[in-house]
């Protein structure tokens, strides 16, 4: 198919029916995930504000609202790379909107189950729920973990119907495996630009990773949620904790991974529209980079595992390889790449182009420090601390949510062919990136100083800095209004009729 012809029917289908309903179920996985992501940045700023002495919570409400917030945000942040994934993927091939809305259904349910349990049932024991904590030394009812237990496989059953739509889509539509992969562009190029045929496009190696290594973690969640189920039943029922983490670590490690990845394919997309006649286009450099996410992104789990000295030593080691490989195709390819799509390309800057390209920014420095938390070397010192919590937010706040931020804003502006105002692009600015960094920072420092994670009263000086970083929680909370604002402005704004050519 010639460019020509490939550019006529892509602008054919973004005005057909079809279209139509694929950006629907685009915009309600989206407008979920940020729901969700939303109230939960609010109750993770309560939080941070009872531990700056702000103000107290009742003893054991800290950790309900700290389980809620964990599996809220990762369910939020997922349900926004999914749409994103999905609409993008409906571009080049067809998905059915049914298994679509059933999965983002069930996945929502989930959601309600953990929060009944949380909120009413008071379960309190982290997203990882780790073996024994649900079942001993519990102030919450019995009921509160079955329900949780059930809200936790209500989600996985969703993404996983999610996964296998996406990887049949993929494998349907690039004629397997060898061609999803890029298999031929990599190993024999001059053959395959021979054949005239084109390799799959940037993002639709972020749906085939997310798949197959989606595919892997809902598979270990679900094994390690009927064992937990059925010991939930029998409680004379023994288990191998050891067993237990590792299944719970690949499941939750690997998706909450994957909900960095998944928006990414928003850079690949939309940075470039902002540019003057540039495009991302897939080399072999970047097919590899993919298919090297694909291998760490599923094994990077074990740096988790560092304490569990009874694990094999040598999955150690791959823990900690893994991990640092893991860094080199996005910080490398992508970024790198990203960065020189911008340079002298008489870049519009946008708050859609602003959030995508400070979303990099975010990545880079949530992946070094993360980086630093793996070094066997520093994790004796950071293991469990606030260092933790400081880097995994800079990926999700600074990095995942604002790629997603990118992509919403860049749907409105080319819908209502408007922009937002200087002045709103420099508050929104100061609230989201200011506000987010001067929120990050107190959790770094206080990593640093050996402060734990997950302590509703933290030793000195946690309070002392969470006190201070609870200002920089609040000031983003105010961007992030701002932001919301700005969206509807946008959206009640008439279409602009003017189709651009993808």
């Amino acid at each position: 198919m010639s460019n020509t012809t490939a550019q006529f029917v892509r602008t054919a289908y973004r005005d057909s029916a079809s279209d139509q309903t694929a950006k629907r179920i685009m915009w309600l996985y989206i407008g979920s995930g940020l729901t969700l992501v939303g109230v939960m940045v609010v109750v993770g700023l309560g939080m941070r504000m009872a531990q700056g002495g702000m103000h107290t919570f009742q003893p054991g409400l800290f950790y309900s609202l700290m389980t809620l917030h964990g599996s809220a945000m990762m369910v939020g942040m997922a349900l926004c790379g999914m749409g994103l994934l999905w609409y993008l993927f409906t571009q080049e091939g067809p998905l059915n909107p049914t298994t679509a809305i059933v999965a983002c259904a069930l996945i929502l349910v989930g959601a309600v189950l953990v929060a009944i349990s949380a909120l009413v049932g008071g379960f309190g024991a982290a997203w990882t729920f780790l073996y024994p904590l649900p079942f001993v030394g519990t102030y919450w009812p019995s009921w509160a973990t079955g329900v949780f237990l059930a809200g936790i496989a209500c989600v996985v059953l969703g993404w996983t119907i999610w996964c296998l739509q996406m990887l049949g889509g993929v494998l349907t539509r690039y004629g397997g495996l060898r061609g999803a992969f890029a298999w031929d562009l990599v190993w024999s190029p001059k053959k395959f630009a021979a054949t005239g045929q084109k390799p799959p496009p940037p993002q639709a190696f972020a749906v085939l990773v997310s798949a197959v290594d989606g595919l892997l973690a809902g598979s270990a969640g679900m094994l390690v949620g009927v064992a937990l189920f059925a010991r939930w039943l029998n409680p004379a029922l023994p288990l191998d904790p050891l067993w237990v983490k590792n299944l719970t670590y690949i499941f939750g490690h690997t998706l909450a991974n994957l909900t960095i990845y998944m928006p990414l394919a928003a850079v690949y997309v939309a940075l470039p529209r902002y540019t003057h006649h540039r495009h991302w286009h897939t080399s072999a450099v970047l097919a590899v980079a993919w298919w090297a996410t694909l291998a760490f992104v599923a094994i990077a789990y074990f740096h988790h595992l560092y304490m569990d000295f009874a694990q094999p030593r040598a999955v150690q080691y791959i823990g900690e390889a893994a991990s640092y490989l893991a860094a080199f195709p996005p910080a490398v390819v992508t970024v790198f790449g990203g960065a020189l799509l911008v340079y002298r390309s008489g870049f519009r800057w946008t708050l859609g182009s602003m959030f995508l390209y400070v979303g990099m920014i975010g990545w880079v420095v949530g992946g070094i420090g993360a980086l630093l938390d793996v070094t066997v070397a520093f994790n004796i010192y950071f293991h469990n601390t606030l260092w933790v919590v400081a880097h995994f937010h800079t990926y999700l706040l600074e990095g995942a949510l604002l790629f997603v931020l990118g992509w919403v804003f860049y749907c409105l502006e080319e819908r209502s062919g408007a922009t937002s105002s200087r002045a709103v692009r420099t508050l929104v600015s100061l609230g989201v990136f200011g506000g987010g960094a001067w929120l990050l920072l107190g959790w770094y420092l206080a990593g640093a100083q050996g402060v734990p994670r997950r302590y509703a009263l933290q030793p000195a000086p946690g309070m002392e800095i969470g006190w201070w970083a609870s200002l920089g929680g609040i000031i983003l909370v105010v961007g992030l209004i701002m932001c919301g604002i700005e969206a509807i402005r946008l959206a009640r704004r008439p279409a602009h009729r003017e189709v651009s050519a993808a």
